[in-house]
């Protein structure tokens, strides 16, 4: 019973696990009340969820503006393109309903284009905004590479788009939930990709030390 009050005890640090990311949520949605700083916001959201998965010292409130502050200037261009995305997204949403209550033959190749547009959107943005929170990258960069993560690890993409999928049906039946989803969905997000990130930077370090190990090697041969 003595161990139920230990502020150690798995049950509270799990409690208090789910209070960050209930205040990370609702930072997230007032840092996105301009709408044009979404991306900032999503990045900073990012930012702190990636440390409690490595296991760092976090300080919510201290690192997600530390982190809005940081990434704001590039995310603007982006947000502003994904925003435009996300218009498109919905008009062809709304042109695959619209064709399936019709029976309109005419609209049904609208069907596979917007599944396929809305996978790409969903996973290169979560990507994105995840690497931004992680690395300093131009751009350019920055686009690619979440281009190139998305299509080479197909597992973690699919789990990620898995991760959508369950919380709009959610959402679908509970609509109360929309409060709650961004929290769920880069939360779980957050593991799947800052462990594949995790991945990345431990094998550039085993290649870099290797590459030294190497230089050393021939330095040594040259001067015997």
């Amino acid at each position: 019973m003595g161990s139920l009050f230990n502020l150690d005890a798995p049950i509270w640090v799990w409690m208090s696990e789910v209070a960050d990311i209930i205040i990370l949520t609702f930072l997230w949605w007032v840092f996105c009340i301009p709408v044009i700083t979404a991306g900032a916001s999503t990045t900073a959201f990012y930012y702190v969820m990636g440390k409690k998965v490595r296991k760092e010292n976090t300080y919510v409130l201290k690192d997600f503006i530390k982190s809005f502050k940081q990434n704001f200037k590039q995310s603007l261009l982006i947000t502003v393109v994904m925003l435009v995305a996300c218009i498109s997204a919905s008009l062809y949403a709304f042109m695959t309903i619209e064709g399936l209550l019709l029976k309109a033959t005419s609209l049904k190749w609208i069907i596979p284009v917007t599944i396929i547009f809305v996978f790409e959107l969903v996973n290169i943005f979560s990507y994105l905004w995840a690497l931004l929170s992680r690395f300093e990258m131009k751009t350019r960069v920055l686009v690619k590479t979440a281009l190139v993560l998305t299509h080479k690890h197909l597992l973690t993409t699919l789990a990620n788009t898995f991760v959508f999928v369950i919380t709009g049906y959610l959402i679908f039946r509970l609509p109360f939930l929309i409060v709650f989803a961004p929290g769920i969905i880069m939360t779980l997000s957050s593991f799947l990709m800052q462990n594949l990130f995790t991945h990345y930077i431990t094998a550039d370090a085993e290649r870099e030390a290797v590459a030294k190990a190497e230089v050393i090697e021939e330095e040594v041969h040259i001067e015997g």
